[in-house]
This record gives structure tokens, C-alpha cells and sequence, in this order.
């Protein structure tokens, strides 16, 4: 009975010049936000109705009189609380390090008394209700109604993207029932839209309260977190495909992958391409922590790839800016893969450290890759908005990690035996794929052919004047 009201009646519907009270607003919300069995169908139809009241903005009081609702009360949810309700309704694992599994028994073979921390069934975890959670905040999101704090030092948004983030990593969460079957889009990928809503929503505030150094400084700290939460987060369960990670690094390649995904469209930000490139290029450090110079050696490499761009147009422009983060991407990629390839007789030992570092280093490269070619596609100023050396960098840096992927993977060997050199050598092969088209491209590639074509030292070589000169005997 509640459910067919809420469905069919015309005030619900709209069709009365009426406002909800807040009273009845914070029932909806309530049940909405629920995480339990009882009240489900009546639950989806509050999500369904405060969605679009959300959206259709109708908390905005209007001249006419019209149908509304009153709201208010959503605007004083913070950050924090969107932790809170993911760590108490929904079980969430927040806590650093590797999970402990419950059996409901102690651990005897020591002859010591070591409780096993009791966690959340995951069969419990409503994954209905979860995504319900996701949409109405990323609704909010949208128009800015859930505040960040105005304190320099509130760090609610960095908890909260901390706690999206894991809720993509959360073994519970990932092995509910109905986790895939629900209909609409699958929960990762709510995960992620619900990143990058929580992203724009706050770097859009702190604009508006603060300036631009700020949000750059909140973005580093913001991977800076991720990057921490992510790591040492131990191997996975008895005959999972992470088992034999002991360091936890496919965790965290696994999160860079997801985060903030590299597939920009039309809608990209130059925040959400920070988010992205200062989380992917934190993280690849962080897995190769045996260079201890990446700064020296970026900065090096860069200089020589750069050394005939001319820098006094760069500041202010956009575009260039964004050339200058995707340039900064591609060769922390490029530096990582090289140190790679050097150390493949021994880095490849590790199985799960040698995908993670290759999938991690593997996102910074595409996500430089996406930057430069979007902001071309996206650049709405006639004629190139890159000159010919901006561009020969580029495609010389993408041409070198091709050629760094086509090395690593020769050493990818007994891949049938080994299934995590088997995952390494196929990313290999799609990243080389997705990089491949810039081969050849670079114009002293060019120059240098067109020399060699036209020379008659070239033509009259010894090989051509007789081409039988290796197989004649002797």
C-alpha cells in the first residue's frame, strides 16, 4: 500500500501546486539511504522520487505557485557523512592494511588466543540499495549541496574520496550477492562516476573559496591519500588470482586503472586530468620505490625532449599547460618502463610486482596519450594549436615506451605456466596497440627517410649493387 502511493499519488506525481515538508522529505531520504531488507520496493520508489526532485531542482522556490519540495536539509550534509553512512550502513573497510577474514574462531596453532576480527557478511551488503546511495549523491554532487569544509585543514573531502576509493577495493562490497546482476550500470562503474562527480564538486567549490594554487595542492594530497589507503594491502584469499601478491601491489594498479578512467570524452576537466596523472604517476613511484631519483631523471628527460619548445607562450595558454601535464605523464612512463626493461632478470621474479609497475606505468602513458589528443580534438581555435616540435616530442616519447613494451615483453616468458607474465604480456600488447599510431609520425623520422630516399650513396650501397654477394660461395 505505502509503495502504491508513493507511485500513484498526484501529489507525488507533481500534478498539485504543493509543497513537501522537510518532515516527510527526511523520511524519504531515510528509507532511501537504507541499507535494510525490509521496505525494499518502498525504498527504490523514495530513491526514484528524490532523484528527481534533485535533479529537477524542484527545491528552488519559483514566483508561480508550483509544485516543490523542501530540502534544506541536504545541504547540510558534509563530506564526513558520506564516510559514516558508507563505514556503519554498509560495512565499508577503511582501516589501513590488509583485511582480516572472520572464520568465527580463534587461531590455536600457537597455542595463543588470537581473536580473528569479525567483519561484515557480504552476502548482507544490499548492492540495490548501494547504488541507490550512489546516484542520489552524485545528484547532489552535481549541484554543489554537499559542502566541503571552509577550514584549510578540513579534510573531509580527502576521506570521503579515500572512501570511494576502497569501496571499489572492499572484498565484501566486490563479492556481494547480485553485485553484477543488478539492472542500470555495474557498481565500478558507478564507483567511478561517483569519483568524479565527488572531484568536480570540490575542486568547483574551492574555487569559489579559495584560488587555483589551493585546488592543485588539494589534488596532490588527494592521491597522495589514495596512494597510501592503496598500499600493503596484502595478498589476496587461498586460490585467488592475487594470492601470491605478499607486497599488495595489484590493489593498488587495480585502483590507478579505475580511478578517474583515462577514456576522457568531451566533458573532461584539467582537474580530473590532474586527479588522474598525479594519482597514476604517486602510485608508480611508489611501486618502484627503488628509484630513488625520479624527479632528476623526469626533469632530464624532459629537457631534452623540450629543448626547442618555446616556453614564454606557455603560461596562460590551456592548451599548453595541458601539453606540459601530458608531457610530464609520458616520461614518468617512459623513465619507469626503461628501469623496467634494465631490470627485467631480476624484477621479473616477482610476478605480481612486475604487472602491477607495467599496468601502473601503462596508465600514466595513456593518460598522457588521452591528454594531448583530446585537447586537439577538443581545441576549438582554427589551425594547430601545437607546433611541430611540441609535437615531434611527443610522438618520439610515445614512439619510445612502444618500443620499451615490444622488449619487455620478450622477457615474458612461459606465459601458459605463469598467468601473471601472461596478463603482462597481453596489456603489453593493447598498450602498444594504443601507442602504435604515433610511429613514424615525428617529422625528423620524416626528414631523415626523405634524405635516405633521395641519396645515390643509398641507392648504390654494396647490398643492392650485388645482392647475391652473401650467398655466393666462396
Amino acid at each position: 500500500c505505502l509503495g502504491y502511493f508513493l507511485r500513484m499519488n498526484p501529489v507525488m506525481s507533481g500534478k498539485c501546486a504543493v509543497v513537501l515538508p522537510e518532515t516527510f522529505c527526511k523520511w524519504m531520504w531515510k528509507l532511501a539511504c537504507s541499507s535494510f531488507q525490509v521496505g525494499q520496493q518502498c525504498s527504490i520508489d523514495c530513491f526514484h522520487l528524490l532523484r528527481k526532485f534533485i535533479v529537477r531542482e524542484l527545491d528552488v522556490r519559483k514566483e508561480t505557485p508550483s509544485f516543490g519540495v523542501d530540502i534544506d536539509f541536504l545541504k547540510k550534509i558534509r563530506m564526513g557523512d558520506l564516510v559514516s553512512c558508507l563505514e556503519n550502513n554498509f560495512g565499508l573497510w577503511l582501516e589501513h592494511g590488509p583485511l582480516a577474514l572472520s572464520t568465527g574462531e580463534n587461531d590455536d596453532d600457537n597455542g595463543d588466543d588470537v581473536e580473528i576480527s569479525k567483519v561484515k557478511d557480504p552476502r548482507t551488503v544490499d548492492v540495490y540499495q548501494l547504488k541507490n546511495l550512489f546516484l542520489i549523491w552524485m545528484a547532489l554532487f552535481h549541484r554543489n549541496l554537499i559542502q566541503i569544509g571552509t577550514d584549510d585543514d578540513d579534510d573531509s573531502s580527502l576521506d570521503a574520496l579515500v572512501a570511494f576509493t576502497r569501496v571499489g577495493l572492499d572484498p565484501h562490497l566486490y563479492s556481494a550477492k547480485d553485485c553484477a546482476n543488478t539492472c542500470g550500470e555495474p557498481l565500478h562503474a558507478m564507483i567511478q562516476k561517483s569519483t568524479l562527480a565527488l572531484v568536480r564538486s570540490a575542486t568547483s567549490q574551492m574555487y569559489k573559496q579559495f584560488d587555483g594554487s589551493y585546488v592543485e595542492k588539494w589534488l596532490k594530497q588527494a592521491a597522495n591519500r589514495v596512494v597510501d589507503a592503496c598500499s600493503n594491502l596484502g595478498a589476496g584469499d587461498k586460490d585467488a588470482a592475487d594470492s601470491d601478491d605478499a607486497d599488495g601491489d595489484l590493489p593498488l594498479a587495480m585502483t590507478v586503472k579505475r580511478m578517474c578512467s583515462c577514456e576522457l570524452d568531451n566533458d573532461f576537466s584539467l582537474e580530473i586530468v590532474l586527479m588522474k596523472l598525479n594519482f597514476a604517476t604517486q602510485a608508480l613511484q611508489k611501486c618502484l620505490e627503488e628509484i630513488t631519483d625520479w624527479e632528476d631523471k623526469v626533469r632530464e628527460r624532459t629537457n631534452f625532449l623540450c629543448k626547442d619548445w618555446d616556453k614564454d607562450n606557455a603560461y596562460g595558454n590551456p592548451a599548453k599547460q595541458a601539453l606540459q601535464h601530458a608531457m610530464y605523464a609520458l616520461v614518468t612512463a617512459e623513465v619507469g618502463f626503461l628501469w623496467v626493461e634494465d631490470e627485467s632478470e631480476s624484477f621479473t621474479d616477482n610476478h605480481p610486482h612486475f604487472l602491477a609497475a607495467v599496468s601502473i606505468a601503462g596508465e600514466c602513458a595513456l593518460v598522457g596519450a588521452c591528454v594531448y589528443w583530446c585537447t586537439q580534438s577538443c581545441s576549438e581555435t582554427e589551425g594547430p594549436i601545437y607546433t611541430t616540435e611540441e609535437k615531434d616530442a611527443v610522438h618520439e616519447c610515445m614512439s619510445n615506451i612502444e618500443d620499451l613494451c615490444d622488449g619487455i615483453k620478450k622477457e615474458c616468458r612461459a606465459v601458459i605456466a605463469y598467468p601473471h607474465l601472461r596478463r603482462t604480456k597481453e596489456y603489453l600488447t593493447r598498450l602498444s596497440k594504443s601507442l602504435g599510431g604515433t610511429k613514424g609520425k615525428s617529422s625528423l623520422d620524416k626528414r631523415q627517410k626523405r634524405r635516405e630516399q633521395g641519396s645515390l650513396d643509398s641507392y648504390f650501397r654494396p647490398s643492392m649493387s650485388d645482392p647475391f654477394a652473401e650467398t655466393q660461395d666462396s
